[in-house]
């Protein structure tokens, strides 16, 4: 397949835009009630169900009741939590959280009524796509990135990480939060030669994703008039798209076919071991992911994903950086029980990208052979042990508590045979939840139990919601449950201690849990970032 390029006969229908858009009010109390004054023995149980460590942490975290004025505070909603750089004379993002509350007829864009299941309909598909998701700029990103497009949506709640408190958010500590310029975040890291053999260092990614305008009626739902998020119907619209565009610090030197490549400012973190401050950096656009909810193929998984990789194998610079644009692939199912590619039927992986790879002209052959799993569809940028569809069929949250992420095979010692693994690769329909029979769960690495997040159970997978196949979609209910109900917790406990005569833990327990609470707030998930 040749490198793609702007065909006009794939244009994009304009779309009307929507008037009446849910209200900016800001949100009333926090996610979680707590019902009664919790017994000394008995914290981890409340109704918030953070655990003890993560109440008796907060404690220390954010001091007195009469600092946690519910209402006062909420960031999620912000574009960005830090301020213009001190060495950015630009504009900076603006995120758009204007959701609508119903959206244009789908049915007609081409990227829904071409197959790519079908040889004869791909290369036209991939167009489309390509197509359409660039519109989520209505600008060329080729110099920088523009305006975003106002049809088009931004998840709240990603302006910080998952863990960081208070008081981190006053002193600018935000983690894998949005930076100010670009709306990006920060993503999994690029181990050394997986992008190119000359890559003798870990570089950051950082990206930004934006859901078209009936993906954005599913986010208007959620956090209706912004309060906190309603988990009662999390299931995206038929022609919901998601499109991501992702950015590496790496340069030339290190990746050579990213000469051309659109050129981004970026306030990130000055390497990928130093994340002490924020300076603005060069990044080069290398990935564009999408996703598509297309119920032509809810036999699988009612869901398309696939990929885009940025690849100039020539010595100039194009005029036209989009002619650059390789399609990796796509799938809309999981291949469960398959490992011989050549036998796979539900993805397509573009033999001139396999080519490129093999001839050591993308990642370091001693580094890493394949995209995904067996050969599946996945990004240059995203963990081989994975695949787009697998990664993010694991999207789900529990109504109560924050649970961990298996996004990748996490077996125990002994169990890591292929058939194990097939358990994340099964075709997990649109709205349905990744969990495991208790045979099944046996085989799971669930790691060290004195984690925050709640080891999975029968009783608790139970009760699992989807986020169907949003992870973005699941972090920001995360962090926003994390950052409010937090806040409730802590008036709730220092109320309550006020009654006690002796301290609620011990200095050497309180340790413990604040080193694991560290370890455990680090951790930037991305398509298959292990939990470990």
């Amino acid at each position: 397949m040749a490198a793609v390029r702007q065909m006009n006969a794939f244009f994009v229908k304009p779309l009307k835009s929507n008037k009446r858009r849910y209200g900016k009010a800001d949100f009333a109390g926090a996610v979680c009630e707590s019902g009664r004054k919790p017994a000394r023995h008995d914290l981890a149980s409340t109704s918030c169900r953070f655990g003890a460590a993560l109440v008796l942490l907060s404690m220390g975290v954010f001091g007195t009741a009469e600092a946690q004025n519910a209402g006062s505070d909420y960031p999620g909603f912000e574009s960005s939590l830090l301020k213009k750089p001190a060495d950015w004379n630009g504009d900076l993002f603006s995120a758009n959280y204007d959701f609508p509350d119903h959206a244009a007829d789908m049915t007609g864009q081409p990227w829904l009524t071409f197959n790519p299941s079908k040889p004869s309909e791909r290369d036209q598909y991939f167009q489309a796509v390509l197509n359409y998701g660039l519109t989520a700029f209505p600008k060329d990103i080729r110099d920088g990135c523009p305006e975003p497009s106002p049809n088009w949506y931004h998840v709240p709640w990603l302006t910080f990480s998952f863990g960081n408190t208070k008081a981190d958010l006053q002193q600018g500590v935000i983690g894998s939060g949005r930076e100010p310029i670009c709306g990006m975040t920060q993503e999994r890291q690029a181990p050394v030669g997986f992008l190119h053999k000359q890559q003798t260092q870990v570089v950051q990614t950082w990206a930004v994703g934006s859901f078209n305008e009936t993906g954005g009626v599913l986010l208007g739902k959620t956090w209706k008039n912004r309060k906190p998020a309603d988990l009662t119907n999390l299931a995206f619209d038929n022609g919901s798209f998601i499109i991501k565009f992702l950015f590496t610090e790496a340069g030339t030197d290190q990746v050579p076919y990213l000469l051309g490549s659109p050129e981004w400012h970026a306030n990130i973190y000055p390497s990928a071991s130093d994340t002490s401050s924020r300076v603005t950096k060069t990044l080069r656009l290398i990935q564009i992911d999408f996703g598509v909810r297309d119920k032509n193929f809810n036999e699988t998984t009612g869901w398309v994903y696939g990929t885009f990789l940025y690849y100039n194998g020539d010595t100039t610079a194009p005029s036209d950086w989009k002619s650059k644009l390789l399609p990796v692939g796509v799938m809309w199912g999981n291949d469960p029980g398959k490992t011989d590619p050549a036998t796979f039927v539900q993805q397509y992986l573009n033999p001139n990208v396999i080519d490129l790879a093999n001839q050591g002209k993308i990642f370091d052959l001693s580094k890493r052979t394949v995209f995904g799993w067996h050969g599946r569809v996945n990004g240059v940028l995203d963990n081989p042990v994975s695949s787009c569809l697998s990664c993010h069929g694991t999207a789900q949250v529990h109504p109560q508590t924050n649970i961990k992420q298996f996004i990748t095979p996490a077996l125990v010692n002994g169990q890591a045979s292929d058939e194990n693994k097939m358990l994340w690769f099964r075709n997990i329909r649109a709205g349905e939840t990744f969990t495991f029979t208790p045979e099944e769960l046996e085989l799971v690495r669930q790691g060290d139990p004195s984690l925050l997040r709640a080891t999975w159970t029968q009783d608790l997978m139970r009760d699992f919601v989807s986020t169907d196949y949003s992870l973005q979609l699941r972090m920001a209910i995360e962090n926003e449950r994390f950052y409010t109900g937090i806040q409730k917790a802590v008036v709730d406990l220092t109320n309550a201690s006020a009654q006690w005569k002796e301290p609620i833990i011990d200095e050497a327990t309180r340790g413990r849990l604040l080193d694991a609470f560290k370890a455990q707030s680090k951790i930037i998930v991305r398509s298959g970032e292990p939990e470990e």
